[in-house]
């Protein structure tokens, strides 16, 4: 079983919301102290949160990760007080847990930075999507570095196209803390993948997961050696 297909919410979203929900639940009735007494998840998201949208972004900041889950609550708790939890609340605690944990996790490894910021520029703010796509036997020691720190995340595995039998993908997609900050700003994602391009009637629409549009997919890989090109340090003039 792949717990990403359970508990991140771009792959599944209800499903995703009802394991957080059910999580928080039981962990708040595993506590000794006294406290409101509720009689299902529902009641203490409702207390809790000023919305049901304010849980579901908690949801999508935790990127199926429990330990994240419960650090970006941490921090969000607090912050209120004594009021609901509201979505710049969970923004704010989502930036803060992505700085001090995750982002932290790569301070030491300059190129793995380099490639984040990289991807993040080339998906987020160029193409405004969350999303890209990788042949599924490409092997990166910086990609494998984002994944292992949680600043990527696999949405679906082995996707194909038609117009290349036996090609298959893996779709990743940025974290949560990635983007928080873009969101109201005319750079927020609006879409999981790259949008397509063209001149057919496929302008402007959204690329899902998995696809069997090969134009889409093409479009929607990210080209890493674009990134190694402008990594690399130009070569001295001989002349």
């Amino acid at each position: 079983m792949d717990l990403d297909d359970y508990m991140v919410f771009d792959n599944n979203a209800d499903r995703a919301v009802e394991f957080f929900k059910e999580l928080v639940f039981r962990h708040y009735k595993s506590e000794a102290t006294p406290k409101p007494d509720f009689d299902g998840a529902d009641g203490l998201v409702q207390a809790a949160f000023t919305q049901q949208n304010a849980f579901e972004d908690f949801v999508k900041a935790a990127e199926g990760v429990p330990r994240d889950a419960f650090n970006v609550l941490s921090i969000a708790a607090p912050r209120n007080m004594n009021d609901k939890i509201s979505i710049p609340t969970v923004r704010v605690a989502a930036r803060t847990w992505y700085q001090r944990d995750k982002f932290g996790a790569i301070r030491s490894n300059p190129d793995a930075q380099d490639l984040l910021h990289w991807i993040i520029d080339e998906v987020i703010a160029h193409r405004r999507a969350r999303a890209f796509l990788l042949k599924s036997n490409t092997r990166h020691p910086l990609i494998d570095a984002l994944f292992d720190a949680r600043l990527l995340h696999v949405m679906k595995r082995s996707i194909s196209g038609q117009e290349e039998p036996g090609v298959r993908y893996d779709a990743y997609k940025l974290d949560y803390g990635c983007y928080v900050d873009l969101l109201a700003t005319v750079k927020a994602p609006t879409h999981q993948l790259f949008e397509t391009e063209g001149d057919d009637e496929e302008v402007g629409a959204t690329v899902k997961v998995p696809t069997d549009d090969y134009r889409a997919i093409r479009r929607a890989v990210l080209d890493l050696a674009e990134f190694e090109r402008r990594a690399k340090p130009a070569l001295p003039n001989p002349n």
